[in-house]
């Protein structure tokens, strides 16, 4: 599980040094930086808790089997594997930055706004099914 994070920390990592190297039509302000930063973690909290509850279900399925928790996003499927939760979420982040890089600023800042906020329910919503964060 910890070589998991330690591959999406790297890969993350990756994705943001690729983000600076490239050339950027209109500059991102400090804030949006940050909102993206926040996006990109709060997505690895969702990973993070998808993990959980697939460890949960390896283990105690058989004694008491979870209903009220299942895999919502259809890109990762009903039964999802690590390796599967760690490539749709590089790949989303990285197809949320090529997008957010060709708006304007001010249309950057409100879409920031928007994508944290729905990421922020959705891990909220998780940790209320008792996933941990």
């Amino acid at each position: 599980m910890r070589i998991a994070f330690i591959y999406l920390f790297y890969i993350w990592c990756f994705v943001l040094s690729i983000c600076q190297a490239q050339n950027i039509k209109e500059k991102w302000s400090p804030e949006s930086v940050t909102l993206f930063t926040t996006l990109q973690s709060l997505s690895v909290l969702d990973a993070k808790q998808t993990f959980h509850m697939e460890e949960y279900r390896m283990y105690y399925d058989e004694l008491e089997p979870i209903t009220y928790a299942h895999e919502a996003n259809p890109l990762i499927g009903k039964n999802p594997t690590k390796d599967r939760v760690v490539m749709v979420k590089v790949l989303s982040g990285v197809l949320t930055y090529y997008g957010l890089n060709k708006m304007k600023e001010k249309n950057r800042y409100k879409a920031l706004i928007g994508f944290n906020v729905f990421y922020f329910i959705i891990v909220l919503h998780n940790a209320s099914l008792g996933l941990r964060i």
